[in-house]
């Protein structure tokens, strides 16, 4: 099952300087670790100690925030589109 992968620039040279990659899973959680094996060290950047989604960033599937879902135990299937994104700081 291929899902789409859309990552801010802050992300992109974790993946190899792409802002979008494919990867398999039946959920957000096995999606990240997916990746994770591919690019190591991105899920240690995207979920805290918990395996949960970091505070600093929000993961969306399909246009719908995982944390109001079920996080990253949320299913996911093929054609999905999974965009995470940083939360914006500033003062």
């Amino acid at each position: 099952m291929s899902i789409t992968i859309i990552v801010p620039g802050s992300l992109k040279d974790l993946l190899g300087g792409s802002d979008q990659v494919t990867c398999e899973g039946k959920t957000i959680g096995e999606c990240i670790a997916d990746l994770d094996c591919k690019f190591p060290g991105f899920r240690g950047k995207v979920l805290d100690e918990n395996g949960e989604v970091n505070s600093s960033f929000m993961i969306f599937l399909d246009g719908q925030n995982v944390r109001s879902l079920i996080g990253m135990a949320t299913s996911v299937k093929e054609g999905d589109e999974v965009n995470i994104i940083p939360f914006a700081a500033g003062g």
